[in-house]
C-alpha cells in the first residue's frame, strides 16, 4: 500500500517505525543493564520480551504497510510493558515517569479520539495500580499528594498531546485540499494546452504526442496505424448562408457524435486542425474495419440532417482522406498526413462527401 507524501497515515506509519526503532533500543539497553548491572531479573524479562515484541511488530509493519493494525499493536504493546513495569517495579527507579508519555504514543499513533480513549483506559489500569501503592511504594514515600500530582501531570500532558495531534490533523487536511486544488488546476491547464475549446477534441498541439504514442502501440502490437482527415464540405458558403455561430454549432454538433457515438475506444483520438477541417488515429488488425469506422464517421454526419442549401446533398456532409500503414520501419508523420491530405483532396475532386485513400496499405 503507498501513502501520499502529505497524508496523516504517511505521517503516522513514520512515527510508529521511528517509535518502534526508539523503544526496542532503549528497552534493549534496559535489558542489559537489568542483567549486568542491577541483577534485576522481572525487569529485564520484562524489557527483553517487550524488545522481541516490538522488533516483530516493526518488522510486520515493513511487510504489510498495515497502518491501522500496526498502530494497534504498537498501542497495545507499550500499554502492556507500561503497566507491567509499573506492577513490577512498584515505582522503583522511576519506573512511573515512564507512563506520562503514553498518550503521546497513543494519540499521534492512533489519532485523536482513538488514542484518547485508550489513553483513558491506559491510566485507569495505572492509576489503580498507583493508588494501591500509597503508603507503600519508595518505602512510604509514595504518599496522595504524590499520586495526585502524577494523575493531574499525566492527564494534562494527554489533553496538550490531543490538542495539538487535532491541530495538526486540521493543518494536515487543509493541505491535503489545497494540493488536490492545485493538482486540478495543473490538471486544467494541461487539458486547456492541448484541447480546443470550441469542440472540447484534441487540438493540433497533441497530434505528435498522439501519435508517437499510437506508432509505438501500432509497431508492438503489429497492428494497422491509420490516419483519417475530413473537413466538412462547402463550410465557407454554409458560414456566409447560416452564420458563424450557425456554423460554430456544426463543428460542435459533429464533435459531440464523432467523439462519443463513433470512435468511442481508447485508441481512437479526434483533433480539430482549425477551421472546419479534423483529423484522427484509428487501430486496427484489418483493412476493413478502418474503413468500416471512417464509412460510420461519414454517415453518422450526414444523419444529423443539418440543412445545407449551398450543398447538392442540401445537408452537411464531409469528405475523407486516409493513410494507413502496417510496417514501421521509418516513423515518418508528415508524409502520412500528406498521404492522407493528398487523399482528402482527391476526394473534394470526386464530389465530395466520400472516402479516398483505403484502396491499400501505404508505405512510409
Amino acid at each position: 500500500m503507498r501513502f501520499d507524501d502529505y497524508s496523516v497515515d504517511m505521517r503516522r506509519v513514520v512515527l510508529i517505525n521511528i517509535l518502534l526503532l526508539v523503544s526496542s533500543i532503549i528497552l534493549s539497553f534496559f535489558s542489559i543493564y537489568n542483567c549486568c548491572v542491577d541483577y534485576d531479573a522481572r525487569l529485564f524479562a520484562t524489557d527483553f520480551i517487550a524488545t522481541v515484541m516490538l522488533i516483530a511488530t516493526y518488522i510486520y509493519l515493513r511487510k504489510s504497510h498495515d497502518v491501522f493494525n500496526a498502530g494497534l499493536i504498537t498501542s497495545l504493546l507499550i500499554f502492556v510493558i507500561m503497566v507491567s513495569i509499573v506492577y513490577v517495579g512498584h515505582g522503583e527507579k522511576f519506573t512511573i515517569i515512564w507512563t506520562v508519555f503514553y498518550p503521546i504514543f497513543a494519540i499521534f499513533i492512533n489519532g485523536g479520539k482513538r488514542g484518547v480513549f485508550v489513553s483513558l483506559f491506559f491510566f485507569l489500569i495505572v492509576f489503580i495500580i498507583s493508588y494501591s501503592g500509597i503508603g507503600v511504594w519508595l518505602h512510604g514515600s509514595w504518599d496522595m499528594p504524590s499520586f495526585i500530582r502524577y494523575v493531574v501531570a499525566s492527564l494534562g500532558i494527554m489533553t496538550v498531546v490531543y490538542l495539538f495531534e487535532m491541530s495538526f490533523d486540521k493543518a494536515y487536511e487543509l493541505v491535503e485540499k489545497a494540493r488536490k486544488k492545485e493538482v486540478a488546476y495543473i490538471k486544467s491547464l494541461e487539458e486547456c494546452s492541448i484541447t480546443d475549446p470550441l469542440t472540447r477534441l484534441y487540438n493540433r498541439r497533441y497530434l505528435d504526442t498522439q501519435f508517437e504514442l499510437l506508432f509505438k502501440k501500432a509497431q508492438k502490437n503489429k497492428s494497422i496505424l491509420a490516419l483519417y482527415i475530413f473537413d466538412i464540405d462547402n463550410f465557407k458558403l454554409y458560414n456566409d448562408t447560416y452564420g458563424h455561430i450557425a456554423g460554430d454549432k456544426v463543428l460542435q454538433k459533429i464533435a459531440n457524435v464523432l467523439n462519443n457515438d463513433v470512435f468511442k475506444r481508447d485508441s481512437d483520438c479526434i483533433f480539430r486542425l482549425g477551421g472546419e477541417e479534423f483529423c484522427g488515429f484509428i487501430l486496427a488488425d484489418e483493412l476493413e474495419k478502418i474503413h468500416h469506422s471512417v464509412e460510420n464517421a461519414k454517415a453518422a454526419i450526414e444523419s444529423l440532417q443539418i440543412e445545407h442549401k449551398q450543398s447538392e446533398y442540401k445537408v452537411v456532409t464531409a469528405s475523407f482522406g486516409v493513410c494507413a500503414i502496417d510496417t514501421y520501419e521509418v516513423k515518418d508523420f508528415d508524409k502520412m498526413y500528406k498521404y492522407a491530405d493528398d487523399a482528402l483532396y482527391r476526394a473534394k475532386e470526386k464530389g465530395r462527401n466520400c472516402i479516398e485513400g483505403m484502396e491499400s496499405i501505404s508505405t512510409l
